[in-house]
């Protein structure tokens, strides 16, 4: 278990004190006084500095020794030259715990990293918290403090709530603030982690896991440095039910250096975080407007508990608009039930019929009370699970609908939307203060439900974790020892029962001659070498050979190939092709963040071309593989597509789960690839070429030895 830093007394501190306070509210050393005073922070508040007596109207100290009281928390807005001994002088009186907002650190030189690796240490050996340095602060609502300087307070008034928000980046920090304060949507708690030379991203969420008035947690991260820990705490924000929702950067592959198999091409850094979101069941989201959107829709109402939508509108084009969006997310728009029809007929007039989407028109602009009734009369239509309800301008009118709307649903117990274009403020704010989401067009409030509905599903899959220990990542090698195909299979041959063709390992032509008695024609000749991991390329690999004379001839030229390339050889395979239906490829590879992980896509020659694949973090169930192997968008091909061969999925699920396991156990290997897998015209699965890579330990220390030859008979007189 990862011991997370308890972060209590940065968010509930009694006293704050200002190192580098400054009388002028604007300044660095001034907002955080300035934003409290406003906010109403009920604590004792120190500023520090100097060259004053009184700041901002409070008494003001020359150093935090001379407050001569405990402090439970220390703003740093001084120079970076004046940190280190800052913090050395407020662990000395009696500081618990330091925000640096002071950059110059190992943001900037090698300098400014060990000083920062300093004032880890310091900090951890006197047991005290240290967020930053470089970083933009954190806030809690409940209690008032606002330790930081992020201008998204100027304007803003803190609304309570339930919605936190975690960010390795101040500025995306400060945007989220001004986003969320905009919308008027409450928050809990925010914290900007900076260079995380103490808290990091993971022990705020742990925090916030534990945090009773956190619903919803939003994230922005650019990498992870401690997957295990990250991955714990954010197992226990899930399984508390508070959603993850989270931003990325990074997914650009630009610059990332080439693997030496399909599998290190296929499982880039992004993919292998991307495979992490899914199988603990956080939702990924690419920016803070779809972040702010689900996040309203998950606080305001509940989850549905099925995929029939009721939508109602008064532009019957919107209705067909909304019912397209929601059929293209994956929704249904079914017929209302027979009772709930009778209702709505007997409240709209003649000319309108029950359907769905159902459209009240435009007449309700000229009589409001139409909506009022449809909607009474709607109900909670026992066969539908969620309701969307669509107005557009109705600007003089806005009252008595808005009104309906929450009169009907406000307390439905149903998931209820509402896209209201141009709708005014204030309408807004009293249909969202009685829990009904507003959202400006169709497409955004469509894009919010299916990605709630993502997150639900999510959150289904990181419960069947429950009680799962991953392995601990490894670090990186130095560098890897490849091995060859006919090496490869010994370790797959061990631990599981995936098939092989029928093969002979030879050395010479003869001996190839001598093999074909045991051997059925077409053959493929493959030459085995550590140094030539993709033979195809390179003249290693000959099909469809049948004659003695072929298979020896093919032996021959390549035993000149290793020899011209002064290659290592382990012989030359000979192998009974296999009719080759379809192909998959089958990955395990340790990532050094997250620890070990099984890759598994559509296999051959298009691997990389047309990528199909599915990640996910080792150990797997046999349920787990054979889930992923049926996700995958080609999985009919697998199963009997068009009268094609079905092969027995769940038997290779198992027997993937097994080599997982044997992988994951053994640390001297870093890559073992099975490309391809091939399912066989009568339903088999055959693996036809295999690799592994393997970690070289590293070298034996070398006993001291002096630089001046030692007379031996001399030392031991």
């Amino acid at each position: 278990m990862t011991a997370f830093k308890p972060l209590d007394v940065l968010f509930n501190p009694a006293s704050i004190a200002v190192v580098g306070a400054s009388s002028n509210p604007m300044k660095l050393g001034g907002r955080p006084i300035a934003y409290m005073q406003k906010q109403g922070y009920r604590g004792t508040i120190y500023p520090v500095n100097p060259k004053a007596t009184e700041i901002q109207g409070l008494p003001a100290y020359p150093s935090l020794s001379a407050i001569g009281q405990p402090v439970d928390l220390a703003i740093i807005a001084a120079p970076a030259a004046m940190v280190e001994e800052t913090i050395r002088e407020g662990i000395a009186a009696g500081v618990k715990s330091f925000v640096v907002f002071s950059s110059g650190f190992a943001e900037l030189s090698a300098e400014g990293a060990a000083i920062q690796s300093r004032l880890r240490e310091m900090c951890e050996a006197a047991g005290v918290l240290l967020l930053g340095p470089n970083c933009l602060g954190a806030i809690d609502i409940r209690n008032r403090v606002v330790a930081s300087f992020t201008t998204a307070m100027e304007e803003h008034e803190l609304i309570e709530g339930g919605f936190a928000f975690v960010s390795q980046s101040g500025a995306l920090g400060a945007y989220w603030l001004d986003m969320v304060f905009q919308r008027g949507i409450g928050v809990s708690t925010w914290i900007a982690t900076g260079n995380e030379a103490g808290v990091t991203v993971a022990d705020a969420i742990h925090h916030l896991a534990h945090d009773p008035a956190t619903r919803v947690i939003g994230c922005y991260i650019e990498d992870i440095k401690d997957g295990p820990a990250f991955r714990e705490a954010a197992r226990a924000a899930i399984a508390a039910g508070k959603p993850i929702l989270l931003i990325k950067a990074g997914r650009s592959q630009t610059g990332a250096a080439a693997a030496a198999s399909h599998t290190g091409a296929l499982a880039g850094e992004d993919a292998r975080y991307q495979a992490l979101f899914e199988q603990i069941g956080i939702l990924r989201v690419n920016s803070l407007l779809e972040m702010g959107d689900v996040a309203r829709l998950v606080l305001m109402q509940p989850a549905p508990t099925g995929s029939n939508v009721g939508v109602i509108s008064v532009s019957g084009g919107a209705g067909v608009l909304l019912a397209d969006e929601l059929d293209e997310a994956g929704f249904r728009v079914p017929p209302f039930d027979e009772a709930t029809r009778a209702r709505i007929d007997a409240a709209l007039p003649d000319y309108v019929s029950a359907n769905n989407p159902l459209d009240v028109t435009g007449g309700v602009a000229g009589d409001s009370s139409i909506f009022g009734r449809v909607l009474d009369a709607l109900g909670t239509a026992p066969d539908h699970d969620s309701f969307v309800l669509f107005i557009g301008l109705m600007g003089s009118i806005s009252a008595d609908l808005s009104q309906s709307l929450v009169r009907a649903f406000a307390k439905a117990g149903k998931q209820v939307v509402v896209v209201w274009i141009g709708a005014r403020p204030e309408v807004v704010a009293e249909l969202e203060r009685n829990g009904l989401p507003v959202y400006p067009d169709i497409p955004q409030a469509v894009s919010a439900m299916a990605r709630a509905r993502d997150l639900m599903a999510g959150q289904g899959r990181a419960g069947a974790l429950e009680g799962i220990a991953w392995p601990p990542p490894l670090p990186s090698p130095e560098s890897c020892e490849p091995r060859s195909e006919v090496r490869a299979q010994d370790f797959v041959r061990t631990h599981c029962a995936l098939r092989f063709p029928t093969q002979k390992l030879v050395q010479t032509p003869d001996e190839a001659r001598a093999a074909l008695a045991d051997l059925s024609a077409p053959l493929a000749v493959k030459l085995q070498s550590p140094d030539m991991l993709h033979k195809s390329e390179h003249g290693g690999v000959r099909l469809g050979l049948s004659s003695p004379e072929e298979v020896a001839g093919a032996v021959a030229d390549m035993l000149a190939i290793a020899r011209a390339g002064n290659l290592r050889l382990d012989g030359i395979l000979l192998q009974e092709m296999t009719p080759v239906a379809q192909e998959l490829i089958v990955g395990f590879r340790r990532d050094p963040v997250f620890g070990p992980l099984l890759l598994i896509g559509r296999g051959g020659v298009e691997v990389e071309l047309r990528p199909d694949r599915a990640m996910a973090y080792l150990p797997m169930s046999p349920d787990a593989v054979e889930a992923m192997i049926r996700g995958l968008a080609s999985a009919p091909l697998f199963t009997g597509f068009r009268g094609g061969p079905s092969g027995d999925i769940a038997a290779l699920a198992r027997e993937l789960s097994r080599l997982g396991d044997a992988f994951a156990a053994d640390e001297s290997i870093e890559e073992i690839e099975i490309n391809p897998l091939a399912l066989s015209k009568d339903g088999g699965f055959v693996a036809l070429d295999a690799l592994s890579l393997h970690r070289r330990a590293p070298p034996e220390p070398q006993a001291a030895t002096s630089q001046c030859p030692v007379d031996s008979e001399a030392a031991a007189g």
